[in-house]
C-alpha cells in the first residue's frame, strides 16, 4: 500500500513539474529597447520643461535701454540688440530669455560700429536690456597726405578710430606724417605727441590768434605747423612747446618785429634755440631772442 502510495505520488509531482514553464530571460536588445524608450521619455519631459520655462513672459527681454553717446543715434543701437536677440537656441529656447540671453554676441554687435568703445551690457527687472557704452571723440584727422582725401578720426589719445568722410575745410586739424601710413584701429601717434602739439596749437590760438590746419611731422624731430593763411611754423620735438612758443612771442615782442604781420608770412623756423629764422614773403630775416635781427639773403 504505501508501495502504491508513494508511486502515485512521484506521477502527480511529475505531472506537476512537467506543467511549469521553464523563466524567460530579457536578451540585450529588449534591453536595449527598454532603456531607450525610458530616456526617450525623459528627454521629451526635460524638452517640454525647458521649453515652457523658457517662455515664461516674466522671464523675456521686452525692452532696450541705452545709455550714453553723443553723435549716434541711441535706436541705431537699440536695432542692433533687437536683431542679435531675434531667434531661438535650436528652435526651442528664445534668445530673449534673460537667462540665457546673447550677451557677448550683444557686444560684440555693437562693437562693429567703430566709433563705440566700453560697451557694457545689465539685465534690470528681469525685462529690461540696459546698454551702456562710451564713443570716440573726433580730435583731428590723421591723413595720409597734405592734401590726401583719405584720412582717419582720430582721437585725443592718438587713436585712429573709425574712417572719415571727405571732409572741407578746418573743423578738424589734419596730422600727417610722411611714410606713415593710416591704420584704422591703430595709435597714429604716441598720446605725449599729440598732448604736445596740442598744447602748442592752444597757445597759438589763444595768444596769437593763429588757427592751426595741419601738422605734419618730418623725420624724428621736426614737426610743421601750417597755419590758416599758408604760412608755416617749423619746431623741433627736442624744445618743449612751452620753450618753442616763448621764443616765439618773445620775436614778435622785439623792437625790429612789431610791424610784422604775423598773419601773411611765409614760414618762421623755431628749431634752432633763440636763433629764429622769418621769411614774410619777401626777405629772409635770421633774428636773435637776446639779439637784433639781420637780412640773409633770399
Amino acid at each position: 500500500m504505501l508501495l502504491l502510495f508513494k508511486q502515485l505520488f512521484k506521477k502527480k509531482e511529475s505531472k506537476v513539474l512537467r506543467k511549469k514553464k521553464p523563466p524567460r530571460h530579457i536578451t540585450p536588445l529588449q534591453l536595449q529597447i527598454v532603456i531607450g524608450i525610458v530616456l526617450a521619455i525623459v528627454i521629451a519631459l526635460l524638452l517640454t520643461s525647458v521649453y515652457y520655462v523658457s517662455h515664461i513672459a516674466s522671464m523675456q527681454i521686452t525692452s532696450v535701454q541705452v545709455i550714453g553717446g553723443e553723435t549716434i543715434p541711441r535706436a541705431d543701437i537699440e536695432g542692433v540688440v533687437n536683431t542679435a536677440l531675434t531667434g531661438a537656441y535650436y528652435k526651442l529656447v528664445p534668445k530673449r530669455f534673460n537667462v540665457v540671453y546673447p550677451k557677448e554676441t550683444v557686444i560684440e554687435s555693437i562693437k562693429k560700429n567703430n566709433r563705440i568703445k566700453n560697451v557694457q551690457v545689465e539685465i534690470q527687472n528681469g525685462q529690461t536690456l540696459i546698454v551702456v557704452f562710451d564713443e570716440y571723440t573726433p580730435y583731428a584727422l590723421w591723413c595720409k597726405e597734405v592734401h590726401s582725401t583719405e584720412c582717419l578720426f582720430m582721437d585725443t589719445h592718438g587713436y585712429a578710430f573709425a574712417e572719415a568722410p571727405e571732409l572741407e575745410g578746418s573743423a578738424f586739424i589734419r596730422y600727417v606724417e610722411e611714410g606713415h601710413e593710416p591704420l584704422v584701429k591703430t595709435h597714429a601717434y604716441p598720446e605725449e605727441y599729440i598732448q604736445q602739439t596740442e598744447t602748442f596749437i592752444e597757445e597759438l590760438k589763444n595768444t596769437l590768434n593763429l588757427y592751426v590746419t595741419q601738422v605734419i611731422k618730418k623725420g624724428q624731430y621736426d614737426i610743421e605747423y601750417q597755419v590758416s593763411g599758408g604760412g608755416i611754423l617749423k619746431v623741433s620735438a627736442r624744445m618743449s612747446s612751452k620753450d618753442t612758443f616763448e621764443n616765439l612771442v618773445t620775436l614778435l615782442h622785439s623792437k625790429e618785429f612789431t610791424h610784422f604781420d604775423i598773419t601773411s608770412f611765409k614760414y618762421i623756423d623755431l628749431r634752432f634755440g633763440d636763433k629764429v629764422f622769418v621769411h614774410d614773403g619777401t626777405t629772409k630775416t635770421v633774428s636773435s631772442t637776446a639779439s637784433t635781427p639781420e637780412k640773409a639773403s633770399r
